[in-house]
């Protein structure tokens, strides 16, 4: 069979390799894609894929975003080559060429803030969710079949978790080995507040006696770190589970990073800048996993407290065999 896969955010290169190389195994044929926004085709270069690169991150502006989102999508549907089946993270794209294409496509989200949304839900065949993922009205609202949704037991993190390995050199890239490591909200995402501020120079203060590996985001950021020679950031991209496994806390103002290091059993700060957090995010807070505040005198003391915890890595790889598993129930029945 035929899949195309489509990456739109750097996040997602991480979920998506071991589904790539398990698909690979299995003898499909698959077509990359991806969309040339933060580290993520770096990142796919990295693991030795060559996408096709359609569109760029328009911003912030409602109006420069719904355009390069409308203009990408005609670029989708005339250099795309044929494809059985569409697979990404978010679903918006995939879902509506596929419809378009008169295919079926997979959308897999764990995320409750996601703008757009109504295309996917409206349009894809298939829904991959974990099963913390509060569903039920967006099922209801847009009439999606039971069969149509397939649930985990686990974080979308799991999945590449399963698979990791430690790089025992990774140290000998960065100028200290005894770091906490900062990444910045993404104030340019459509899912936080307008009037959103960082907390990232106040935590640049506050811990100036610690080693920091700052992650930004965007070039503008690192002028964050003028002045501070505590402070380093690499002009590559890091695997972000050595930076979870070797850093004594991850501070990060989104979700992912803070997900990767709670699962590893590192201490996890999110400071994400609105008074709601995904669902997944919530779970691991409950379970005292994950740490959540933008005071930053009460990230400092709950660094300077908390403890490193044992990594479930069994687990994790249990998430794995169960959402390949759901992949090729899919695939089985799109082929019949």
């Amino acid at each position: 069979m035929r899949i195309w896969i489509d990456v739109t955010n750097t996040p997602h290169v991480n979920v998506l390799m071991p589904i790539y190389k398990h698909l690979k195994e299995q003898g499909h044929e698959l077509i990359i894609t991806a969309r040339d926004f933060s580290e993520t085709v770096p990142l796919l270069r990295q693991n030795g894929i060559e996408p096709i690169v359609y569109g760029s991150h328009h911003g912030k502006n409602k109006i420069r975003k719904s355009l390069g989102m409308v203009g990408r999508i005609f670029k989708l549907v005339f250099g795309i080559p044929k494809f059985d089946l569409a697979f990404s993270l978010g679903g918006i794209y995939t879902s509506v060429i596929s419809t378009l294409r008169r295919k079926k496509s997979i959308s897999f989200s764990d995320n409750d803030f996601s703008t757009h949304k109504f295309l996917t839900y409206m349009l894809s065949d298939y829904f991959i969710f974990p099963k913390y993922l509060k569903y039920q009205e967006v099922q209801k609202k847009f009439k999606i079949k039971d069969s149509q949704i397939k649930t985990f037991d686990g974080f979308k993190e799991d999945i590449y978790i399963a698979d990791y390995k430690v790089d025992e050199h990774f140290l000998e890239k960065l100028p200290f080995n005894d770091f906490i490591t900062i990444r910045p909200e993404n104030l340019k995402a459509a899912y936080v507040p307008k009037d959103a501020t960082t907390i990232v120079p106040q935590l640049f203060e506050i811990f100036k006696d610690e080693n920091i590996l700052f992650l930004p985001r965007y070039e503008s950021e690192k002028k964050f770190a003028e002045g501070y020679k505590n402070i380093w950031y690499p002009e590559k991209p890091l695997v972000g589970l050595d930076v979870c496994y070797y850093t004594k806390a991850m501070l990060t103002g989104a979700g992912t990073f803070a997900r990767e290091a709670a699962l590893l059993g590192v201490p996890a700060v999110s400071f994400f800048p609105r008074n709601e957090f995904l669902a997944v995010d919530v779970v691991l807070q409950e379970q005292g996993k994950e740490f959540k505040s933008r005071n930053p005198q009460e990230i400092k003391n709950y660094v300077e407290t908390a403890k490193r915890s044992e990594a479930s890595l069994e687990r994790s790889k249990e998430v794995l065999k169960e959402v390949l598993g759901i992949f090729d129930e899919i695939i089985d029945e799109v082929e019949k």
